[in-house]
């Protein structure tokens, strides 16, 4: 009873701090997740009774928890988004799906080979996952004001609409990682399959059910009688789009995005309906990071790093400081954009959740992994990297770019 007792005031006091940290981080300029850290190395120093990875929890556990962040802040994501954006201010982001994003999963692979010298099916893998930005890390580099309507946000547009949709793109290649791990690959059914048919569903099923849903925020409450729900049906929304696109042989992660783009884009909405739906989920999303960053922290003092050691160190600096930035001035190149924009949008493309979600995928999918913990050290040392490293940079980068737009 008293380990029970002491759990929930652990969690407690963190998930109280949380109310603060935001509008705290951004006076200090040092980004909450770092304080949400030390938060956790702190309870598991006092011996708060809860499960703590040792050093790792059951991949089912990993996948469950990193799916559900994930799927909340996409569509916390995409409620950010509204018509005032164009399709040219779409071709950036684009732009970095179809060459930055491309670029990375090639050089990471080609390093995993070279450096870490671990097996084909690994450095697919470890290309995959972390290939994407992270939506849920990076919120504080994406749109804040739902209801701005300014257009010169470039930098926080792209990277919401980067981490929004390459989540879906990557799970393609983390299927291929899987196919090659279980000697199963048929390039042609592969890429007919689980590329473009099951990203064509993804598009489709969110489409229609964002359409459908704005539909219906719209019209039913010019019926008599008829009033409009509350911001809890975002999350309705988020798990029931994940859900059936996956039954439908999409990718839900895709799906879900798209839909709350959609329902974003249905702008005669009655009263404040869509900036309550952001804000329930954007309040979900907060409550499961602080648990997810509490564990994590306690994951690398049972000792996640060590497995790795420096190589995993040597190769989360190549790739924070290296590829990420190179391939996205690559993919922005003759953009418009100066450099300093530039500059901003290379150098956060933050890992964190996302990649935890495709590693446990994959280990849940098959055995044929035998690298299978140096992988989930090496994902640890990236994403422990992003926390720190875009978590004293990136705010300062943010402040730095609205004062050049003066905003």
């Amino acid at each position: 009873m008293k380990d029970h007792l002491a759990i929930m005031a652990g969690l407690g006091a963190a998930t109280l701090i949380m109310a603060w940290l935001p509008s705290l981080s951004k006076k200090i300029k040092i980004s909450y997740p770092i304080i949400l850290l030390l938060i956790g190395a702190i309870l598991y120093f006092i011996d708060i009774p809860l499960l703590w990875p040792d050093p790792l929890w059951p991949d089912s556990w990993l996948l469950y928890i990193s799916e559900a962040i994930v799927i909340i802040s996409l569509m916390g994501s995409g409620l950010k988004i509204g018509r005032r954006y164009s399709m040219s201010n779409w071709k950036i982001p684009l732009r970095l799906i179809f060459i930055t994003m491309p670029l990375t999963m090639m050089a990471v692979y080609f390093l995993a080979a070279e450096f870490l010298v671990v097996s084909l099916p690994a450095c697919l893998l470890l290309a995959a996952a972390l290939a994407p930005t992270d939506p849920v890390l990076a919120a504080e580099v994406q749109i804040e004001d739902t209801n701005s309507v300014k257009t010169n946000n470039s930098v926080e547009f792209t990277l919401t609409a980067e981490a929004g949709i390459n989540d879906g793109l990557a799970f393609p290649f983390t299927v291929l990682a899987v196919l090659v791990a279980d000697s199963q690959l048929e390039f042609s059914k592969w890429f007919l399959d689980k590329f473009l048919l099951k990203i064509l569903i993804g598009l489709v099923v969110g489409y229609l059910i964002g359409s459908f849903i704005g539909f219906l925020i719209e019209r039913l409450p010019k019926i008599k009688g008829i009033k409009n729900p509350h911001g809890f049906i975002s999350l309705s929304i988020t798990f029931m789009t994940y859900g059936i696109t996956e039954i439908l042989h999409g990718y839900g992660f895709l799906a879900v995005f798209v839909a709350a783009l959609c329902i974003r884009y249905t702008e005669e909405v009655e009263g404040d309906l869509k900036e309550k739906m952001h804000d329930f989920v954007e309040e979900m999303e907060k409550l499961l990071l602080v648990v997810w960053i509490i564990l994590f922290g306690g994951s690398i003092l049972n000792g996640i790093l060590s497995i790795a050691s420096w190589e995993g160190a040597i190769f989360a600096g190549i790739f924070i400081f290296i590829i990420r930035p190179l391939a996205g001035f690559i993919g922005l190149w003759n953009t418009g954009l100066n450099t300093l924009e530039k500059s901003a949008i290379s150098f956060c493309g933050i890992r964190g959740i996302g990649s935890i979600f495709y590693l446990s995928w994959a280990f849940l999918e098959t055995d044929g992994f035998v690298e299978k913990e140096f992988i989930y050290s090496v994902a640890a040392f990236i994403i422990l990297f992003s926390i720190l490293i875009h978590g004293f940079t990136a705010p300062w980068i943010m402040t730095k770019v609205e004062k050049e737009k003066g905003k």
